[in-house]
């Protein structure tokens, strides 16, 4: 392989066998050398060969800043995180958590605490990935000497539910569908005048859906209507006539908050997991 781009002293651009652009980073990689010049292939310690040539030339415009142990720090969060989780993960990873890291050291050296007001949230509706947060933490300790603030973890938690939908929907996203996710947990419990229990695997399920649920009115997604959907509600009113009254409650408070019709099939989907979550503990 050959230089194609030199990033910084540790942190080269090649092609590899199938003409692709490979990120390659190891101590002095780049040391004395010009584009053109093969790569010493035995100074290489990571290589990057991201999913997309966007995601590639955004990673590559943030590793002209990045010291080697902050690579090494994304690089271990994210083995550490696909190997404990079992979803898919987009490359928008590396490139999100690189930025977000960075910056986060560098207020860390100036004094300043970025507070996370989702905290109570993400390690409600996200605790595996708030515990892969917690384990980040460890790990920039560990490269780097820095002990950041618990609120990162909520920080970085947020960044891999990002990368947890197909080509990440954005960290700003995340966070507005987290708080759709509390809003429509507050009218159901407001409205029974109840809490679920959290431990339940209903609750579990309705979680799950509302990430969806959220995800999709936050990317401006369109809810689909049918015919037997209609039919199935008109029952529902009856059969489960307060789960329905709720849900429509869930409904008329998207439109009016987001300007989202969220449709029958998504309405037909709240009142059967109101219904498990409240009436089947």
């Amino acid at each position: 392989m050959r230089i194609s781009k030199i990033l910084n002293n540790n942190s080269v651009v090649a092609l590899d066998d199938n003409h692709q652009e490979t990120v390659l980073i190891g101590k002095g990689l780049a040391f004395n050398k010009k584009v053109g010049d093969p790569v010493n292939v035995a100074a290489i310690q990571k290589k990057f060969c991201l999913s997309s040539q966007t995601l590639n030339t955004k990673f590559q415009e943030i590793l002209v800043s990045l010291p080697l142990e902050e690579v090494s720090v994304v690089s271990k969060i994210v083995n550490y995180m696909k190997m404990n989780i079992s979803k898919k993960i987009s490359d928008v990873i590396y490139v999100s958590l690189s930025d977000h890291i960075h910056y986060a050291l560098r207020n860390h050296a100036k004094g300043i605490v970025v507070k996370n007001g989702l905290m109570f949230d993400i390690m409600r509706f996200y605790p595996d990935e708030y515990q892969i947060g917690l384990k980040g933490l460890e790990i920039i300790k560990e490269e780097t000497g820095v002990q950041l603030s618990v609120d990162e973890a909520g920080f970085i938690a947020l960044h891999i539910v990002n990368a947890e939908t197909e080509h990440g929907i954005g960290t700003g996203k995340v966070e507005k569908s987290t708080k759709i996710i509390k809003e429509v947990l507050d009218i159901v419990t407001n409205f029974f005048d109840t809490e679920i229990n959290e431990e339940s695997l209903t609750y579990f399920r309705f979680i799950n859906h509302l990430k969806y649920f959220s995800q999709r009115i936050v990317s401006n997604a369109i809810f689909e209507d049918d015919e037997k959907d209609e039919e199935l509600l008109d029952m529902m009113k009856i059969t489960y006539a307060q789960s329905y009254m709720c849900a429509t409650n869930i409904q008329e408070f998207i439109r009016a908050k987001y300007n989202v019709s969220i449709g029958k099939q998504e309405l037909l989907y709240l009142v059967i997991h109101i219904q498990r979550a409240i009436f089947q503990k």
